[in-house]
């Protein structure tokens, strides 16, 4: 289903805090890790009003998650975090903070998964910090990681970490051995590793008809990535923003 809407004309008002506050060129740029409850209206409206002017967007459902690809003017704190090679971006829907990654849309699906080939992962113990937001930002300040992110199996949270690169994660999983119990600490996940019902690291091996499936779409490979599933279904809509 495609959903379209176009922006009234804009006065000088709106003209002069365009200029002001957002940056003067737009960008073609991917969100992932939205998840696929959030309305399209709701995702619109977040990025508009904490990420940038959005111009154009198109959604695609994957399993659990949406991916986004959004042409919009980044506000000039996005455009600095964009300019020096950040991924992170933060919303907040109903008092609870998620994190996506954004990226170039231009950029390939290898491009994107070799920033995020170095991961690990930890249990979180059931007396841990119960808000999400807060044990990402001491996990990333902890063992310095540039990205993270908790996923639930079975009602259980776990912490998935990135590193920039090996060294990075080598250092991190030396000091979680210092912190804790070898049993309690991170443990080095591949990309194709995923985390089953039992808790435990499990490599996913497609079955025949996997390559077929995934070649057909970048969004199933990434998917995978997300923990969520090899799911090739997609419900597609639009949203599209034009002004004078």
């Amino acid at each position: 289903m495609i959903n379209e809407t176009k922006l009234e004309v804009i006065g000088d008002v709106d003209k002069d805090r365009l200029e002001k506050h957002f940056a003067d060129r737009s960008r073609d740029i991917m969100f992932y890790d939205i998840p696929a409850y959030w309305s399209d209206t709701e995702i619109f409206e977040l990025l508009n009003t904490n990420v940038g002017f959005v111009e154009y967007m198109r959604t695609k459902r994957c399993y659990k998650y949406k991916t986004v690809r959004v042409t919009l003017r980044f506000s000039n704190a996005y455009e600095k975090i964009y300019k020096e090679g950040g991924v992170n971006v933060s919303l907040t829907r109903k008092n609870r903070t998620s994190f996506l990654r954004m990226f170039d849309s231009r950029l390939s699906y290898g491009q994107i998964k070799d920033k995020f080939r170095w991961q690990a992962t930890k249990r979180l113990e059931s007396d841990a910090q119960q808000d999400d937001i807060l044990v990402i930002k001491d996990f990333v300040k902890t063992y310095y990681g540039f990205f993270g992110k908790i996923i639930r199996v079975k009602g259980i949270r776990y912490i998935i970490l990135y590193f920039n690169k090996e060294l990075d994660l080598m250092n991190a999983i030396n000091e979680s051995v210092k912190l804790n119990d070898i049993r309690h600490g991170l443990w080095i996940k591949k990309q194709s590793d995923f985390i089953d019902d039992k808790g435990e690291l499990q490599e996913f091996i497609g079955g025949p008809n996997y390559q077929n499936k995934a070649s057909r779409s970048n969004d199933v490979q990434m998917e995978w990535e997300q923990q969520s599933g090899t799911s090739t279904h997609f419900a597609s809509s639009r949203i599209h923003k034009q002004w004078k």
